[in-house]
């Protein structure tokens, strides 16, 4: 096993293209590895970005070819809704015009040869890299309440592993959240033929305004309008988006957990205020497998709890950041990582503690801030690591 390549980059969403693409300016050595778009391709139908469209986009080095262009060119919604299915034909045409070089073979192990890494492909070659960069987005992050955590995929999934709604037709469900994965899930479900019911935890669910294409001037500098949407924050942290790296841990920390809580977009208000059933207040407490259903019991804070049977159940519970949950990581490397929580603690190269292996995206957020938990983010990332590994 003699060869060895500069840069491995694993997955090839937007993060990861966008820095191929970076890397390939350049001309510095990289192999990317993964289905292009898959998280997106795999979206059901009738679910939309929960960005803005200029705010999600291929980052190429030269700028141009954009995600609002590419809409315009093809006759469609060029500011929101934009439909996902609409975003994973953009990039994939990005990726077969800029980085045509993407491997689709996944990357199943990750160690440590020496002060180098050996990784493993799924057809079983071997090589050698220096770096090792992980664009692996939210896959394998999608987190289950442990109430339902015994239920077998026969009977509850989370929205991240479903692509059809239409199995539900006929169905009772049961879709447990309060942000945007869960509404829309709740929405999807009626309208492919099932009967469903949203329980949220807390006191109610938030919907966010619509964000109007054109602005009094005295709006636009009270609330710019921003990647992270209409806010004066998010012009911050679009504008400086290493300031919140710069912040005190603890108090970075406790901004990175709170801000932009669970909301829904202006768009599926529609579809299911007055048609899905919303339940507040209800915390669930046990599942259990009954006959050919499955009893749900919650707690809305008065005795007895309420009981639910129902057919199915859809988790829309979001993603936990937890390093430990990436498989392809051999364990010696995760026993390296130091962690805030347990999402990998950076430096402001997005580098890891264990040199040459560094995280964008998602797994980034704890250290950079929110603007890292979005697309929008890879403009910054992909810039920052192909000067660095330039």
């Amino acid at each position: 096993m003699t060869q060895v390549t500069d840069v491995a980059i694993i997955g090839a969403g937007p993060y990861g293209l966008s820095l191929a693409a970076h890397l390939r300016a350049r001309r510095i050595g990289y192999r990317i590895f993964g289905d292009p778009m898959r998280f997106w391709r795999d979206m059901p139908v009738g679910v939309n970005l929960k960005s803005l469209a200029f705010a999600t986009n291929i980052y190429l080095p030269n700028g141009g070819h954009t995600y609002p262009e590419w809409c315009l060119q093809h006759g469609l919604e060029d500011f929101e809704p934009c439909s996902m299915q609409s975003f994973a034909a953009y990039g994939c045409e990005m990726q077969k015009r800029f980085v045509p070089d993407v491997e689709e073979v996944f990357v199943t192990k990750i160690a440590m040869r020496d002060r180098i890494f050996e990784v493993t492909l799924a057809s079983g070659e071997r090589f050698l890299a220096r770096r090792v960069v992980s664009c692996t987005g939210l896959s394998g992050l999608s987190h289950t309440p442990n109430a339902l955590s015994h239920l077998g995929p026969e009977r509850m999934r989370h929205t991240f592993d479903i692509s059809d709604y239409g199995e539900f037709r006929g169905k009772t469900v049961a879709v447990i959240g309060a942000g945007a994965s869960a509404i829309e899930a709740g929405a999807l479900v009626r309208e492919n033929g099932g009967l469903s019911d949203v329980f949220v935890r807390g006191q109610d669910v938030v919907f966010h305004g619509r964000a109007p294409r054109i602005r009094p001037l005295w709006r636009r500098i009270k609330d710019p309008t921003t990647v992270l949407g209409t806010s004066r924050s998010g012009w911050v942290l679009q504008h400086l988006p290493l300031l919140v790296y710069r912040l005190p841990r603890e108090r970075r920390t406790r901004f990175v957990k709170t801000h932009l809580g669970p909301a829904s977009p202006w768009w599926i208000q529609d579809r299911v205020l007055g048609k899905v059933p919303i339940h507040v207040r209800h915390e669930l407490v046990e599942a259990a497998v009954v006959g050919n259903r499955v009893q749900l019991k919650f707690s809305n804070g008065e005795a007895p709890m309420k009981s639910v049977d129902v057919d199915f159940v859809v988790a829309g519970t979001g993603y936990e950041v937890d390093v430990a949950r990436l498989a392809y990581l051999d364990q010696t490397i995760i026993q390296r990582i130091k962690c805030i929580e347990r999402s990998p603690e950076l430096n402001s190269k997005f580098e890891s503690s264990v040199p040459g292996l560094y995280f964008l995206g998602p797994l980034s957020f704890m250290c950079f801030g929110p603007l890292f938990r979005f697309v929008s983010g890879a403009q910054v990332a992909a810039r920052r690591l192909a000067r660095n590994f330039g």
